[in-house]
């Protein structure tokens, strides 16, 4: 008889790990791809910026990723959703990724309180090449 609720209790943690790396897998950040992809690199090769204006040289886009809505006050959730779009921009060999944190518009409903909602929304580019130009005259 114990064996029999061992075995039960062993399926039943079983059935919850892998329910629980079933949601994991499903909060992986979409990735739609804009430009050519490249050969990986690490993702501490990948440099961060929070807007184009930082960055120095000309650049292409070569992806946008968008993370999977959380609410505002989840710092675990936007942590780990800008980690994993830098380890997405690594794996198609980007130099950079411009990340920012979006609200999510909620519509206005009758009656129905709506709890705000955030994204991490990235834009994943490659260095262009050196450029030569002609002198200015």
């Amino acid at each position: 008889m114990q064996r029999a609720g061992l075995r039960a209790s062993k399926i039943i943690l079983f059935l919850g790990v892998l329910s629980l790396s079933a949601a994991c897998s499903a909060s992986r950040p979409d990735i739609i791809q804009v430009g050519p992809w490249f050969a990986p690199k690490s993702p501490d090769e990948v440099a961060l910026f929070s807007s184009r204006g930082e960055t120095a040289k000309p650049w292409g886009a070569i992806a946008i990723i968008h993370s999977s809505k959380f609410p505002p006050n989840d710092k675990s959730a936007i942590a780990n959703s800008r980690k994993q779009a830098r380890i997405m921009a690594a794996e198609i060999g980007a130099d950079g990724l411009i990340l920012m944190e979006e609200t999510v518009k909620g519509e206005t409903q009758l009656g129905v309180y709506q709890e705000p909602e955030v994204y991490i929304s990235a834009l994943a580019f490659k260095y262009a090449a050196d450029i030569s130009t002609a002198p200015q005259k």
